[in-house]
Formats: structure tokens, sequence, C-alpha cells
């Protein structure tokens, strides 16, 4: 099933407990909230969004001299330390690296003197930080002019720094051990891997990355990064950077427990000792549009805070929604219209539930009076090209929408729910956010795989950035952040199933759990709105009492165990609860929030001249169409699952993304497509599949049959094919007339072959069948079990063979065949 509130095992709720925390950085200012609220107390004053645009023209902050102390000292790498205690940071003189020699006598006003050095706040591990700094001709610290923290890192520490020139190398530990290793170029990030990446951005674009380098690095050109996994960890670990020689160039040499590792830094010759290390690429991401990056910008500048920013936006959209509401009340606008628009080119709703799928859910109920058109009734998207669908079964999606304030009638929450019993939920990182605690870095994409990229359904945002909470975050088993105790946890299983629970007092994650995100406390829980009575859901400083009203999203786990991704304009995090309750959703987590950051998009891919029509010209508001980068060969299509829904970048996840997202793939289930027949015909049934008449046990089914003609020159030999699902089986002894039998093999002829079917009801996805030797089980406690012996098609030889198995490429489905009628033993294994 899609999951439920309790399958994260040990994960549940402390009712003690009130996880109720500011976001990390420090506790509310309500002095300085109030002055400014007292200021700005006209909240009709009409102040859009983009405000913070006028003060984009700030970026840099001067520290405006350093103490006296600190110009005493004669050693500049001492008064380099002083000077930063200012800041909070401790550091030691020797780990402090020039990268610059002292200006002259004409060029010291204007000359930038940099040196790398490890430094750390207290109680804090160490990061690595570029100080930009003036000096006298003599050498003596003047002033520190810049100060950028290049790591970053929050549950590790950097250590061994060691500078060539405008090389740096540094190490990453945890425990005792040595996790990786860490390599800049601080000339530029500038390779022909990232220009190839940037190719297609376009000046603003280019320049808007130029800025954001500026800010984080004190220079446009960015600084080149590498990174390095160790593997395994090393207990002792040396770092040495080795000048050209006239057989090879410049590199990096580590030795790791020795293992002996060559990096070239220039070029691209291999890695020596390969083997020990894994590297992890660092890629580009578009950045947003100028108005939510010219937010982070500010955000992230010294001078303004986060809080500040709060605040800016909080009022800003407190004076459109007053506006918003005067315009309402005069035009009598009760939504229809956008409603309208915004589902014009999908059918009209039903209102019945397949009694054998459960599926659609039943509709959502009204919450105001009149209702509109279709309000609370799913739409299906059975013949939607943009959404993938299995053989035989219905759209794994349904939308609708939803009212819940009653002051504002105007604005609607819109609702798409998928199956999970066809819908598998991975977690992906972003190639910026979350911002890791340990180091690692997300490659922000879908994976490039034709068994990932062909079953591609949809993507839509995370949760907050790490500056607002720092909530937990993993993806494909690599953690970003550690998980937060208490905070509302969706997870993605080794099965593929999907699951919801708030995390216990322990930061130890599970075997089973491949990915997990997080975002604050539980919205809905057990049918509790805000259980841990959290009085701060994002848009505003903490400590605010009015929710801001902006755009927010969410994802929630319903009832019938499906789950649902919740979008909705101008709303605050009540209004959004509300509609998880009409939706039945037993568990609630709020995403992330403001225009450009929220929204889900449909996805299909194929090779080129497999995608279906689309049936019109596009229309580029909210459909699109291009190549799969990374795939030659491959296109998709892809629509937003609102035509006005203001997602920047579109199409946003189908590329590469600087934060964090979910996507969706669509599960194999039972049947398959139709098998080719040599013999096919309009009427013709060969090949098709069938499951009324088996033993099923619910849906998705476990079981289907057909049968077909597979040579031309043997019209009278049948083969007769049942396809089976690994997760819905279970190896046991059965009687015959035991009702929960499926399928018997018997394999006695064979006992001696000496190749085995396996069934491992304990591998990823749920379980597998595997063909060979007797595999490792996948779970600890559980064995696989062997169905029958056979020959593989190099063991045949001269063998009479009548029925062969082998498991579906992609699928994992076993497909058994046995020759039915007028065979020939010693053909028949070819045709099989």
């Amino acid at each position: 099933m899609a999951g439920d509130t309790t399958a994260l095992e040990g994960i549940e709720p402390d009712p003690h407990v009130t996880p109720n925390a500011a976001p990390s950085g420090g506790q509310p200012k309500p002095r300085a909230a109030s002055r400014l609220r007292s200021l700005l107390r006209g909240r009709a004053v009409l102040l859009r969004p983009v405000l913070p645009l006028a003060l984009l023209f700030a970026w840099w902050h001067s520290h405006g001299g350093v103490p006296r102390e600190a110009t005493a000292q004669v050693d500049r790498s001492e008064a380099l330390v002083k000077a930063l205690e200012t800041d909070g940071l401790l550091a030691d003189a020797v780990d402090v690296r020039w990268l610059d020699a002292p200006p002259g006598t004409f060029t010291a006003p204007r000359a930038r003197i940099r040196a790398l050095l490890r430094a750390r706040k207290a109680d804090e591990p160490s990061d690595i930080y570029l100080a930009a700094t003036r000096l006298s001709p003599e050498g003596r610290l003047l002033d520190v002019v810049g100060l950028y923290n290049l790591s970053d890192t929050s549950a590790v520490d950097e250590r061994r720094l060691i500078v060539d020139g405008e090389q740096a190398a540094w190490v990453i530990t945890g425990g005792d051990k040595t996790l990786s290793v860490h390599l800049a170029d601080l000339s530029g990030e500038a390779t022909p891997e990232l220009d190839n990446e940037m190719a297609e951005w376009g000046g603003m674009k280019r320049w808007q990355h130029s800025i954001t380098n500026l800010q984080k690095t004190g220079q446009r050109s960015g600084i080149g990064r590498r990174s390095f996994k160790l593997e395994p960890p090393s207990a002792k670990t040396a770092l040495a950077f080795s000048r050209a020689s006239s057989e090879k160039g410049p590199a990096l040499l580590i030795d790791a427990d020795g293992h002996a590792i060559r990096i070239p830094l220039k070029g691209s010759d291999a890695i020596d000792g390969e083997r020990f290390l894994k590297e992890q690429p660092h890629h580009l991401a578009q950045p947003g549009n100028l108005v939510t990056w010219a937010v982070d910008r500010v955000r992230q500048s010294p001078w303004f805070s986060d809080d500040q920013m709060q605040l800016l936006k909080a009022v800003a959209f407190a004076g459109l929604d007053q506006l918003q509401q005067v315009m309402g009340s005069v035009t009598g606008d009760d939504g229809s219209s956008t409603v309208k628009e915004q589902f014009k080119d999908l059918p009209p709703p039903v209102e019945y539930t397949d009694p054998e799928t459960g599926w659609p859910p039943a509709p959502m109920e009204p919450m105001l009076s009149p209702a509109l058109e279709g309000e609370g009734k799913w739409r299906t998207l059975d013949d939607d090209p943009y959404v993938r669908k299995n053989p035989g079964a219905p759209s794994p999606f349904v939308t609708s929408f939803i009212r819940t304030d009653r002051k504002r009638a105007y604005t609607q929450i819109y609702v798409t729910v998928w199956d999970g019993r066809q819908v598998e939920l991975h977690t992906m990182s972003g190639t910026v956010e979350p911002k890791s605690a340990t180091g690692e870095t997300g490659p922000g994409l879908v994976p490039r795989k034709p068994e990932v990229m062909g079953r591609l359904l949809a993507g839509f945002n995370g949760g907050f950035q790490a500056t607002h909470g720092e909530f937990g975050m993993q993806a494909d088993n690599v953690m970003y952040l550690p998980p937060k105790p208490y905070a509302a946890t969706v997870a993605e299983l080794k099965d593929g199933t999907t699951r919801f629970g708030t995390w216990p007092n322990d930061e130890t994650v599970p075997d089973n759990i491949i990915g997990f995100r997080q975002n604050m406390s539980p919205l809905v829980m057990d049918g509790v709105i805000n259980p841990y009575k959290r009085n701060w859901w994002g848009g505003v400083p903490p400590g605010w009492k009015d929710e801001s009203r902006t755009t927010r999203s969410a994802v929630c786990l319903t009832k019938e165990n499906f789950v649902a991704y919740l979008y909705g304009n101008s709303i605050d995090a009540d209004h959004l609860a509300f509609a998880m309750e009409r939706a039945r959703c037993v568990y609630g987590i709020h995403l992330d929030m403001n225009p450009g950051h929220t929204g889900l998009e449909f996805y299909h891919a194929a090779k080129e001249g497999e995608l279906p029509e689309v049936g019109h010209d596009l229309d580029k508001q909210w459909e699109a169409t291009g190549e799969v980068t990374d795939m030659p060969g491959w296109k998709f299509i892809g629509r937003r699952m609102l035509r006005y829904m203001g997602l920047m970048n579109f199409p946003r996840y189908i590329s590469r993304e600087s934060r964090d997202f979910f996507y969706l793939t669509l599960r194999h289930i039972v049947p398959g497509k139709p098998l080719r027949t040599a013999f096919p015909g309009p009427d013709s049934k060969e090949g098709v599949w069938t499951v009324k008449g088996l033993p099923q046990h619910g849906w998705p089914y476990a079981v289907a049959t057909t049968s077909l003609r597979p040579d031309v020159s043997r019209k009278e030999t049948r083969v007769h094919v049942m396809e089976l699902d690994p997760r819905a089986l279970a190896p046991e002894l059965k009687q015959a007339d035991d009702p929960k039998l499926v399928a018997v093999f018997h394999g006695e002829e064979a006992a001696a072959a000496p190749t085995g079917l396996w069934l491992d009801s304990g591998a990823p996805g749920g379980g597998s069948f595997v063909i060979g030797s007797e595999p490792k089980a996948e779970a600890e406690g559980t064995k696989p079990t062997l169905i029958g012996r056979g020959f593989t098609a190099d063991q045949v030889g001269g063998k009479a063979i009548s029925a062969g198995a082998c498991i579906g490429a992609g699928s994992g489905m076993l497909y058994y065949a046995e020759i039915s009628t007028a065979p020939e033993p010693q053909r028949d294994s070819e045709l099989l």
C-alpha cells in the first residue's frame, strides 16, 4: 500500500515534547520585531513581493576595520586570527595559508590579499574560510574586507589544509576517520564540463550566477571544486601537492592508510588509485527567477538578517492580501472563473470508485456553500499524454480543488492524489540545497537511467532551505542533513513504498529507509490539525502572530493510503490544513512555500519516436518538450499541474535543480504489455494478458496468463505464458485446495539441474526472482527460497525442453512459458 503513519519502525511522536522552536540561527527578537512592525503598521500599503529588488545594490559587507590588538600584531597570520575573534571565530595562526604576496607601495590601497584558514565557532567543528584582506606594503594587516565560508559543514570537521599557488586541499573527518578529500581551485570554477552545463543559460542567468559567486566566494569567477569520498574511510591520511614534471602534470597526492592516490589537477588523465575513492561531482543548476534569486542574495547578506527578510515579505503579502480582499468583495469573485481556466483542458469529474481497485477515492466534501461546479470531485488523467500509465490499469493520478477560506472564496487549494500501489516516491538533493552538514554534494538530477527515465511520472518541490531549520534529508542512502527529532517525515523504503511518520528522539536511520525528507512538525496527524501547537509555519519572523498568506504546498497520506500533493495561492497554514481534512489526510507535512519555489510537473520521457502525440500546438505557458540531457536519443514532453502555476525555470525537475525535490516513477504491475505473436490480427487475443478467473488476492494482481503462436513456421504450436509479480507472492508449501495458492512449480525431473530459480522476499522493491546460484539474502533474517532448477541456454545441449522461465528486464516479473500444443522436443528450446 501507499504507506501509513506507523510503518517507520519506532517513529512515534512524544506527547510530552513540543518541537516548536524557531529555525536555527537564533531565537526571536521581539523588541526589534515590534519596532519594525510599528514603523510598518500601515499594512494597507500595497507592497509587492518584488520589493527585495530594491536591496539588490548592496552585495558585500565591509567589516569597517579591525581591532587595534589585531593591527598591532607584526605577524599577519596572528593579526588575522585576532581580527576574526570579533566575528566569533577561533583559529590558530599555524592554520592560515596566504595565497597572495604583500602588495607594493602603489598597489596597497586597492589590493585584496587572500588567505585560506581553518576556523570555527565556539563548540563547533572547524570549516575552511577564505579571507580577503588589505595589507600594508610591509605586510601588516590593515583590514578584513571579506570573509567566506567555503565548506560550511555543521556535523564534521575540516582538517589538514594545504595550499600550492591557487590550489588548495583539505580533508573532512568524522570521529577518528577521514571521510573525504576536497580540492579547490582558487583561480575560478571554469572547466569544459561546467561551460557545457551553462551553454544554454543565457546572459541574465550567467550574470546572476557570477553575482552569487561574488557573494559566496568574493570573486565572480567562483572557485573550482572537486570532492572525493574515501572508500573505505581511513584512519591515517596525508596530503601533498606535486609539481609538474616532464612525464606528469601537477597533482594532489593522497596517502590513505598506506594506499597511494594521485589526482591530476589538469587535463583528463586517470586517477591513480581510483579504487580507493569515489569522486562526487559538483554540478551547477540554473539560478531562479530574478525575484526569488534576489531574495536569497539579500537574505544571505551580513547586513540584512533572515528575520528582517521574513518581516518584509510578511508585510508585503499582508498588503497584497488586503488588496485581493477588496477586489474580491467588489467583483464578487468566487473563484469559478479561475477554476474553469485551470481545468479547461481536463476531462469532466467522475463520481464513482471502482470496487475492485478502490480508485479513484471518494470525493472531497466541499467546505463552502454553495459549492462550485466540480468542487471536490476528482478528474482522472487516463487520456493525458503527459502521464504514463500501466497497461490495463487506470491512471495513477486524479486531481481536484477545494475552497476552505470563507473570507476569501476566490482562493482555491488544488489537490493531486496518486495511488502508491502504482507510484514510487523518491527524494533528490539539489546541487545547493539542502546545504549538507557532512560535505556531501547533491546531483540535483533525476538519474539518467532508462529504467528510471522510462518510468518517470512527475516532480515536485521539497521542503524549506537548510537555513530555516536544517530539517533532515537523505536521498539514495546518502545523508545530507541528519534527521531531527519530532520532525514530520516522509520516507522512501527499500520495498518501494512511501511512509509517513514523526521522527523519534534518535538520529539512527533504519536500514529499510533509502531516503527521507523532513519539514517542521506535522501539520495534520491522526486527524488533528497542528498537534504540536506550532506557532511558526514560515513566511513571517518567529513570534509574529499573523500567518502569511502566500503560495504554500504540502504532501500528505490519506485514510485510503493514497498520497496527495496540495498547492494553493494566497493561503495560510490553517486553511492548508483544512484542505487536508477534506482530502481525508491522516498525516500531513507542510513543504516549501512562496511563488516560484513550489509546484508539480508531469513528464513523459521516451526514446525519440516513441512519445505519444499531444494533439495540439504546445502552450508554452504550461507545456514543454525537449531533449533529455545526458541521455542521447531521449526526449520528453511535460506540463505543469496547473496552467498558471508560477514555478520558475519550467520545465524544472527534468533538468538539474539547485534545491531538493521529489520525483515519482511508475511501478511495474501485472499485467504488462501484450506479447508479440507471429499471427497478429484485429480480433486476435493472442499475447493479450488475462487476469480474470485466476487466484488473485486483491489489486494489483499477482498473476496473469496468455497464449500465443511465436513461430510463423509452426502454426499449430502454441505457447502458454504466465506472468508472476514477486512482490505479491510468498514461497510456502501449500495444499492443492488452499485458497491462497497462486501457482505450483513441480521440478522433480530437473532436481539435479545446475541453475536455480529463487524467490527472495526480502529484496529491495518488496521481493525479487533470481536465476542462478543461490543469491545472498538482501535483508537480515530472510533467506532466498529455491523454486525450481533448470538449464540456461548454454547448458541445454541436446536435451528435450518443454518449458522455460525468464525475468523481465526492468520489471522484475517472472515469465514462465511452456509448450501447450504441437510440441517438437528437439526444437522447442529455440522456440521458448
